[in-house]
């Protein structure tokens, strides 16, 4: 009975809290004698997520153009994948074009994005703006009252009637201006084409105010819907909207199928030869990564939500305008589509990680040897501090041979009694056991030598 008490069976519990206590003060000496190293590593972690900039702004402004345009409507839908992702997507509201490029590319502005229409303007006009693609056909309506009308002149049909032609510097104004360029004529010195906002120009020429209007607007844009909707409103035919394409580049042949507006009442009565251009999304080159791919994520949902007139779905985001630069964000994501774990993390978390993939590579190499070190610590501690007991020792026994001095030879005991007591001190694994009283075994060794030693000099001096 007395012999199972004293040989109790070792407990694993027990074994694996002193384990545990030994691994926490084993951690607190790491902290405290390795610190520099700590250091270095926050430092460099410090400096990795500023770099890197892993968090997302909470707000986002973006320029929509004109309240009421399919601009706007195009951006409520992004609105709810930004929300998606806690973020608030903030509409910025311009009179078009000229003043959404002036509000995106200036650096003091808070807005970091902008629809646009393609071709207005280019990177040598603003170097510090980038694109993510063209987002949807935008096609150059040209609405008119009455019958619809078999001339391709805009002059010959309209005569001296009053035509809107949309604000001072907006997209609409600039491609009417290119567009009658062609023919040598100048908006400017046309007293009937007048200056007008869309909304407005939309109620006057269904109140029968104005006879036709000019307006760069996506078919899902709210003005561009009540005309199309109106039956004594029709869309002009481009007959030579392929001709007009080839000295305007920037203005792609599109057409209106017969049908497509009223099957029931077969509105148009033919195919309408349109000219269009397209929906750009420009952002400053330092926008967030995430907020570049929710956009690009987003611009792919929506594409497949839409029933566009003019284009398949699926067709868009595509990088058609090439008057920026492509967001090395978009080109990536055009060439491998959308980051993987996309459906599996937030989406910030996947840009971030797609963002320094490069960086961790590079830093492996730096970081492994170093986090190899740590799950051997103990061991790696107790293995150095034994073997600096090792050199001490040598030390030791090696000026013990070469003293005769009594003296020198009693502080020698003290250094050894002293070696013994850090050697007592330290927490050694299990594994490691032997090598502690194998260097407890030199030690006596030497201080056995030494005790020796002093004896024979002692002898020797009292005779």
């Amino acid at each position: 009975m007395t012999n199972s008490k004293k040989n109790k069976e070792p407990s694993l519990v027990a074994h694996s809290l002193r384990s545990l206590f030994q691994e926490i003060k084993e951690w607190q000496n790491f902290i405290f004698t390795e610190w520099p190293l700590f250091l270095m590593m926050a430092g460099g972690i410090t400096m990795l997520l500023f770099i890197s900039d892993p968090l997302p702004p909470r707000n986002v402004y973006m320029a929509v153009g004109q309240q009421g345009s399919s601009f706007e409507q195009l951006g409520n839908k992004f609105k709810r994948y930004f929300e998606a992702e806690g973020i608030t997507l903030h509409f910025v509201y311009t009179d078009g074009n000229t003043e959404t490029m002036q509000n995106v590319s200036n650096p003091k502005s808070n807005v970091t994005a902008a629809f646009a229409l393609a071709g207005m303007s280019s990177k040598f006009h603003h170097p510090n703006l980038q694109t993510l693609g063209s987002i949807e056909y935008v096609p150059l309506w040209l609405f008119h009252r009455g019958k619809e009308l078999d001339t391709s002149s805009v002059l010959a049909a309209f005569g001296s009637k009053k035509v809107a032609i949309g604000p001072v510097g907006s997209g609409t104004s600039i491609l009417t201006d290119r567009l009658l360029s062609l023919t040598s004529l100048n908006i400017d010195n046309l007293q009937n084409f007048v200056h007008m906002g869309s909304a407005q120009a939309t109620q006057q020429i269904i109140d029968g105010e104005v006879f036709a209007m000019f307006i760069a607007d996506a078919e899902n844009g709210p003005n561009l819907q009540r005309l199309l909707k109106h039956e004594d409103i029709h869309p002009f035919n481009f007959e030579y909207a392929q001709a007009i394409s080839k000295k305007l580049p920037l203005l792609i042949p599109v057409v209106l199928p017969k049908g497509s507006l009223d099957l029931k009442t077969r509105r148009p009565a033919k195919d309408v030869n349109m000219l269009a251009t397209t929906a750009t999304l420009l952002i400053k080159k330092d926008t967030h990564p995430a907020i570049q791919h929710i956009f690009m994520v987003s611009a792919e949902y929506i594409s497949r939500d839409l029933e566009p007139l003019f284009s398949n779905p699926d067709f868009f985001p595509a990088y058609l305008d090439r008057s920026f630069p492509l967001s090395p964000i978009a080109h990536r994501y055009y060439e491998r589509g959308a980051p993987v774990l996309m459906d599996k993390l937030p989406l910030w978390v996947v840009s971030y990680l797609d963002k320094i993939w490069l960086l961790l590579v590079g830093s492996f190499a730096i970081i492994f040897p170093i986090a190899k070190l740590f799950p051997n610590y103990r061991r790696n501690r107790a293995v150095l501090i034994i073997s600096n007991a090792y050199v001490a020792l040598l030390d030791i026994e090696r000026l013990a041979v070469a003293t005769n001095s009594v003296i020198k030879l009693r502080a020698l005991l003290l250094r050894l009694e002293e070696l013994n007591s850090e050697m007592l001190g330290i927490d050694v694994m299990t594994e490691e056991m032997n090598r502690l009283y194998s260097m407890k075994g030199s030690l006596n060794t030497v201080r056995q030598l030494i005790t020796n030693k002093i004896k024979e000099l002692s002898l020797s001096q009292a005779t």
